[in-house]
Formats: C-alpha cells, structure tokens, sequence
C-alpha cells in the first residue's frame, strides 16, 4: 500500500466511519468481500448489493463498447474494501484504488494482493499528488457524498484525466436542489438514532443542477426508471 496522506490527521474522522460501518453491518469478512458484488443471503444489505452488482455489469459493458480491449488506466475513488477495483483489474485493466481508510484498505490488500497492475493508496483526493497523474477513467462508486463540494472535486478530477479521459459518478444519489434540505434532515435523524450524529459533518446531499452547471451528463437511470441511484459522467465534450 501506498501512503500519501498522513494518517494522524484522519485518525478520528477514520474512526467514527469505521464504527458507522460496522454498526451498520458493512464490514465484512474476507470470504464474502472474494464474492462481492454478489453478497450472501444473510448480507443485511443483501438488496442494495443486488442493484450494484447489475449496475457494476452496465458499467462494464460501456467500458467494454467504448474502449473495447484496450487496457485502461483506472483510479477508483473511495474504493473502500476493494472489491470493485479487483474486479476491473481482472478484466485486465491498470487500477489505483484510493481511500481514506486504513483498515478497509488493508483488508482489500490482504485479500486481492497487488501488482504492477493493481494499487491501493491511502491519499486525500482533494490535497495529495498522485504519481500517475493521467487516467483514462476515474469511478466514484457510492463515494462522491463524502466530498463536500462537487466543483472543487470535480476540478481536481479534470486535472487527473487523460485527454480522452472520463469521470463516472456511480451508485449515487443525488437531488433537485428543493429536495436537498429534507434530505439532509433525514441524515441527521438517521446517524442521531445510531448514536453519531456528528457523522453528517462528513455526508452531503448533491443536487442535480449542480453535476449540470459543471459538465456532468446522466447515463442512467433513464426517465421512465424508479431506480433510487443513478450514473452520471463528465467527459469534457
């Protein structure tokens, strides 16, 4: 593993997702994390792990329809236990996975090893300087709502792609800008009742026009479609 960031200064925030996770039922064992994005029966999020395994295969087939065979290199973005960047690594593309947590980073280390082609780092996105500083493909699964601030992100991202190169913000949410509040508010009373309240200084609520105002474009679900999360993409065009 590849240490940019000092961990010191993450160590609480670290800790109080850790606990999050835990009390939530997503930390996981090794075994089941060598199966994801299928989970167990007896995986309380067993549903939500259902959606992202259909959506992780729609993901696929747009890489493998616009890129074809070419080996891409990948930065997956809040990579968390791992399993998305061993999977795309084992379609044969070059994968650094970054996050801002030890331990889950450890265990996606432990699990899936790392190689020429496979890299885990413990870096801020925002602050850090990667040293592969191109990628053709930058994914944030379930991860942009720990970034405050979609510009600035998306800022930082622009500078890290290749000149082909694509954002994709995957497995998200996001909200027209009248909806944002009560959304926030639901958070709040969700992480007060577990007992961390203080966890919604480290969650936040995008809206919809602000992915617009900044070059983003959905990809899925279409209009007619209920599904809760959605795939938006910038490509600079």
């Amino acid at each position: 593993m590849l240490i940019l960031a000092d961990p010191k200064k993450y160590a609480d925030k670290e800790q109080l997702y850790y606990e999050v996770r835990n009390k939530e039922g997503r930390i996981i064992s090794d075994d089941e994390l060598k199966n994801l994005p299928l989970a167990s029966d007896n995986n309380p999020h067993e549903k939500e792990w259902s959606i992202r395994a259909a959506n992780f295969q729609r993901f696929k087939k747009y890489l493998s329809k616009n890129y074809g065979d070419k080996q891409l290199k990948i930065l997956d973005i809040g990579c968390g236990n791992g399993w998305m960047a061993h999977q795309l690594n084992g379609l044969g593309h070059h994968i650094t996975a970054v996050d801002l947590n030890m331990s889950e980073l450890a265990q996606a280390e432990k699990v899936f090893g790392n190689s020429d082609t496979l890299q885990w780092m413990y870096a801020d996105v925002l602050n850090d300087h990667f040293p592969m500083d191109k990628y053709d493909v930058i994914a944030l699964a379930a991860s942009c709502q720990y970034f405050e601030d979609i510009t600035q992100l998306t800022q930082k991202l622009k500078s890290l792609l290749s000149k082909h190169g694509a954002i994709h913000l995957l497995d998200s949410v996001f909200y027209k800008n009248k909806q944002q509040e009560a959304a926030r508010a639901r958070s709040l009373q969700y992480y007060a009742l577990m007992g961390y309240a203080s966890m919604c200084e480290y969650y936040f609520h995008h809206s919809t026009e602000s992915l617009i105002k900044n070059g983003y474009k959905k990809l899925y679900p279409s209009f007619f479609s209920s599904s809760p999360v959605q795939w938006w993409t910038f490509t600079g065009k």
